[in-house]
């Protein structure tokens, strides 16, 4: 695949001839680096000519007039890529905060996947050389981010991501809205938003030694802010839509429910608890299929029906029936009421609430 890396310059001399040499030293030889400089004045974009003839048409410098944001300078250079027919991308710093190293894992993640992301926030991953404070900053922006979104993945907000031609082509790079540091965020929202794969790789992150942070107060804002901006801007069904959806399907199920709840237990006398069980394999089987095609289209617009995700809904389902019985039991035992029929809606409603959490971080989850 031809991989074009993407890092954005400004003020990098101390880093950017060992970046470069430690990449080229690790990725293989069709593989081309483009840097975009914003006009350092501390001459970055020099010292880049200079490599130039070193590495056989493999380095590519783009000199941009004036410093613009992050966010300006990776759509350049997607566009200067896209341009030119590559087929995947790689965003990288150039201070080592994103150690080469991690590059062939990546790409080999990308023969199956439309994004690969260097994440710090899953399992293997981590960071290294931060406060406390910074830590908390990133990982509650990226915790932040997904409530709003209702989006699984882990990493936002970081910035080492692999996307093919394809993804870059499905977000539409003149629909992106951030100008800074909510570029990332928005760039992998979108991403998954339409449709694309998406797979995490654990990465250590460490903080750079040489240079100055680009980082500010006022950017973590204008990220904080923007996420509503980008939330709109998609109209993407977000958590809180999907859990509307998901109480109005799980209503049509209780309504399922309780007919037939009713008509066995309080019209002919039959057993509350085997009842209350068979009532439940017949809601939920319904619950399935229309949060499937539903609830959760965005999500498994490209899945079908299928046994295993039944089984996989009935499964997680049996949590919320063991809160649905709980509760009924703890009614009747408590309480006098002239049908048994409210205690049983008084326990699946406390169901629900457990199989909207299990349904969609597991079995209608799309990564």
């Amino acid at each position: 695949m031809k991989l074009l890396i993407a890092i954005p310059t400004y003020n990098e001399a101390e880093n950017i001839e060992a970046i470069l040499k430690a990449t080229f030293d690790v990725v293989p030889q069709e593989v081309e680096i483009l840097v975009a400089d914003d006009n350092s004045p501390d001459g970055t974009a020099k010292i880049v000519e200079q490599l130039i003839s070193s590495y056989s048409g493999r380095l590519h410098i783009l000199n941009r007039p004036k410093k613009e944001g992050l966010a300006a300078a990776y759509l350049a250079a997607f566009e200067w890529g896209l341009s030119r027919h590559y087929e995947a991308f790689l965003e990288m710093d150039a201070d080592f905060s994103h150690n080469p190293k991690y590059i062939p894992k990546m790409l080999s993640e990308l023969n199956t996947h439309d994004v690969v992301i260097g994440s710090r926030n899953i399992k293997g991953g981590g960071v290294e050389g931060w406060t406390m404070l910074r830590n908390i900053v990133s990982k509650g922006g990226s915790l932040y981010s997904r409530m709003i979104f209702g989006c699984p993945i882990k990493d936002l907000t970081g910035g080492f991501n692999m996307l093919t031609r394809r993804a870059l082509e499905k977000i539409g790079l003149e629909n992106i809205i951030s100008k800074g540091y909510s570029f990332q965020i928005e760039l992998k929202y979108r991403a998954w938003a339409a449709g694309c794969s998406v797979k995490e790789v654990p990465i250590l992150f460490t903080d750079r030694t040489l240079g100055a942070s680009k980082m500010s107060k006022n950017i973590f804002l204008e990220a904080f802010i923007n996420v509503w901006r980008i939330k709109r801007s998609v109209g993407r069904d977000t958590g809180v839509d999907q859990f509307i959806k998901f109480a109005v399907t799980g209503g049509l199920g209780t309504l399922t429910n309780l007919i037939i709840f009713f008509f066995c237990v309080d019209i002919f006398g039959l057993p509350v608890i085997q009842i209350s069980t068979i009532c439940f394999l017949i809601a939920v089987t319904q619950n399935y299929i229309i949060n499937h095609k539903w609830s959760f289209k965005r999500d498994t617009a490209e899945k079908t029906l299928s046994p295993k995700k039944w089984i996989e809904f009935i499964a997680i389902s049996l949590l919320g029936l063991a809160v649905n019985l709980l509760v009924l039991k703890a009614l009747l035992s408590n309480f006098e009421f002239p049908y048994k029929v409210i205690a049983q809606a008084g326990g699946i409603a406390a169901g629900m609430t457990v199989n909207f959490i299990m349904a969609k971080w597991y079995v209608f989850r799309r990564v």
